[in-house]
């Protein structure tokens, strides 16, 4: 929210500089013409454009501060391998994802695979104690849970929707402080990724791979 009022603000800013030069450039011509009447009224068009600045940059100093986005980064080629493992069959899959971080950035390239307690075509639930046992060994391996990554049935972006289950299991995650982003897989490539609690910067490493809206991508080469 934080970065969209912002980018709005900056916007209005812009538009208003544009403005106020065009002012600016009409207020010396008029000078050179000795039009008193036109002087008057590009100089309190100035000044109204001036005041309205000055009211942009005190509302940018009041707008709280949001959480900074966090970081991921995935090659294209470990998103084509997840793609084929999670669309093998056709029921639902899903895997946690841990990896390296390095100056901040969350680097998703290891599966963390665990037993599934019942799959189907339209779910997939962990085994609890599977879950608990994953979780225990990555921190005994000082790693951390850094995605989990499913399939969902359909084809299109609109395919990787969250499902309310999808939102209630993340909130818990986030509830319990991990740090994981989802990424959900739609039938012919297209992932979302998501948290609910803050804005997130994906970057995928390599081709194959195009941006198709925020937080969404497509494999453009599926094998």
């Amino acid at each position: 929210m934080q970065s969209y009022v912002l980018a709005n603000i900056d916007q209005e800013r812009e538009k208003l500089r544009k403005k106020r030069d065009r002012l600016i450039v009409n207020f010396a011509k008029a000078a050179e013409a000795g039009k008193q009447k036109r002087l008057s009224e590009l100089f309190l068009s100035i000044r109204q454009a001036n005041d309205f600045l000055e009211s942009l940059e005190q509302i940018a100093k009041h707008v709280p501060e949001g959480k900074p986005a966090r970081r991921y980064t995935v090659s294209s080629l470990f998103l084509q391998e997840s793609f084929k493992k999670l669309t093998a069959s056709a029921d639902e899959e899903f895997v946690f994802i841990t990896g390296s971080e390095i100056d901040g950035v969350l680097v998703l390239d290891q599966w963390a695979e665990f037993a599934h307690e019942k799959k189907s075509p339209l779910a997939v639930t962990g085994d609890v104690r599977a879950t608990h046992s994953l979780l225990i060994r990555l921190e005994n391996f000082g790693h951390r849970l850094l995605a989990s990554f499913h399939s969902h049935p359909g084809r299109g972006a609109e395919a990787t929707a969250p499902s309310g289950t999808d939102e209630r299991f993340q909130k818990r995650l986030e509830a319990a402080g991990h740090i994981a982003v989802m990424a959900i897989f739609s039938r012919d490539g297209f992932i979302r990724f998501l948290r609910l609690d803050s804005d997130i910067d994906i970057q995928v490493f390599g081709t194959g791979v195009e941006k198709h809206g925020p937080g969404i991508f497509r494999l453009t080469s599926l094998d």
